[in-house]
């Protein structure tokens, strides 16, 4: 990576601040849904930076940058879902969530990890290509968009995606699953689509420790308490806190598991391929997949990529809020009363010491104290609980691990007014809708919503956009 000068993080931190609450809260009317600010770092980052101390702004940008690198043949796949972190994650901005489906699971697959949607035996496509006398694309066309979708009924399989159609169960017929079904119940086969999340404030979420999850679900009441899911991650037993069934604890395993089932980059953390299906195949004169694993390597400054996607998220700032009209501020009680708050819990606070359990980089590198201290005891609002709960048919269907087809993790609201779609598998395009959609422990609060006056429903609608 190239080096930056002083100059370039003098712009950086200028920009930054302009954006940030550091400096101002956003005097805009929330009648204006305003998307400023939106994946700018931590306050503390930008603190430290305009003090001259840009250690944790530069790692930062060196994420950055990494997460938006597009990988290639034969890294790249062999099957995988997209080509770059950041092809997932940037609505309204990087690090945010995306427009479109990006992952699919099957309720039979008992292979683990998603269905992938692309292969590398179909992206070249019509050989070299020249302009005139010079041969401008020497393998071929990359087919548009990343070549034959599985998903599509009209798609001829190649060699890699009727193996990988095979192994997780996959076909084009098969229905959403509805966890409440008569069909579902009696063990039809059916896929769950799922969006990517947004990633806005995922340090300060990693920094929680386990016992405040575990506090939160003991401070709810029966009906609605959410379930802790632990995993054995990195070497640990922790508390998981992201993806929709809440499969993954840290940041750094959150970028493994992508790298290797999106990507379809094996690395430190995640090194076997999960297919064999192009391994040594050549198509005009490309190789496909080579033997090389991991491809992602632990470089001389004991980051792989992984490590500097993980360094990306975690400095990541919160959705910036917008100042609250009086409808806003009204909706924002009737949030409370009507028990949203319940499980997408307002306000949590980090850890004393977030050193002492997130991890080093896969090389052994720690975060930094000063990281630490801008991480530590700060009290953040994304409007989640993390755990767990009981969504009846808004359940996707899929089990993993402690977390049953009808259970998913609380989505978190801050920054909700960023995004186009809406709900695991984005089948609602209004916040309205979604909150209609609700079942299981959230049908009760659902039910008041829908008993609210009109104007009462558009002011937590005003609220929301503001969070």
């Amino acid at each position: 990576m190239r080096p930056m000068t002083v100059g370039f993080w003098g712009a950086i931190v200028a920009l930054a601040l302009v954006a940030s609450p550091v400096s101002a809260q956003f005097n805009i009317p929330t009648t204006i849904t305003n998307l400023s600010g939106f994946g700018i770092p931590l306050d503390g980052i930008l603190v430290e930076a305009a003090q001259g101390h840009n250690d944790d702004l530069a790692t930062f940008a060196d994420g950055q940058l990494t997460f938006t690198e597009v990988d290639s043949l034969p890294e790249l796949g062999p099957i995988f879902n997209s080509r770059s972190c950041g092809a997932c994650h940037f609505q309204p901005a990087l690090g945010g969530s995306g427009q479109f489906i990006n992952e699919v699971r099957v309720r039979n697959n008992t292979a683990g990890g998603p269905l992938h949607i692309f292969a590398s035996d179909s992206i070249l496509r019509a050989g070299p290509q020249k302009q005139g006398t010079t041969t401008i694309f020497p393998a071929g066309l990359e087919s548009t968009p990343l070549g034959c979708q599985i998903t599509s009924p009209r798609c001829t399989q190649s060699t890699c995606q009727t193996e990988e159609a095979n192994r997780t169960t996959f076909a084009t017929t098969l229905k959403i699953c509805d966890p409440t079904s008569s069909a579902f119940l009696s063990g039809t086969n059916c896929t769950a689509e799922r969006q990517s999340t947004p990633l806005f404030g995922f340090g300060l979420v990693e920094a929680v420790a386990n016992s405040t999850f575990v506090a939160i679900a003991n401070g709810q009441p029966p009906a609605i308490r959410g379930t802790v899911k632990t995993v054995v991650e990195l070497g640990a037993t922790r508390v998981a806190r992201f993806g929709w069934k809440d499969d993954v604890a840290t940041l750094r395993g959150f970028a493994a598991d992508a790298y290797l089932n999106e990507i379809g980059i094996t690395n430190p953390d995640a090194p076997n391929e999960r297919s064999s299906c192009a391994l040594g195949v050549t198509k005009f004169g490309v190789l496909l997949d080579a033997a090389d694993d991991p491809e992602d390597t632990i470089q001389s400054d004991g980051r792989a990529d992984i490590d500097r996607f993980a360094d990306f998220m975690r400095g990541l700032a919160p959705p910036p809020t917008l100042n609250q009209s009086n409808s806003a501020q009204a909706g924002h009680t009737l949030f409370n009363q009507i028990g949203c708050g319940g499980c997408h819990v307002e306000s949590i606070t980090t850890a004393a010491n977030p050193a002492a359990f997130v991890p080093p980089t896969s090389g052994g590198v720690p975060i930094t104290s000063s990281l630490n201290n801008i991480l530590a005891n700060q009290t953040f609002h994304p409007f989640s609980d993390f755990l767990l709960h009981d969504m009846g048919s808004l359940g996707d269907g899929i089990t993993s691990g402690a977390a049953g087809p009808r259970m998913m993790r609380t989505a978190p609201l801050w920054g909700v007014r960023g995004k186009s779609r809406l709900l695991h598998d984005g089948r609602a395009e209004e916040i309205e809708d979604a909150i209609n959609l609700h079942d299981g422990q959230a049908a009760a609060a659902a039910a008041q919503f829908q008993g609210l006056t009109d104007g009462q429903r558009q002011a937590i609608l005003d609220f929301l956009n503001t969070i």
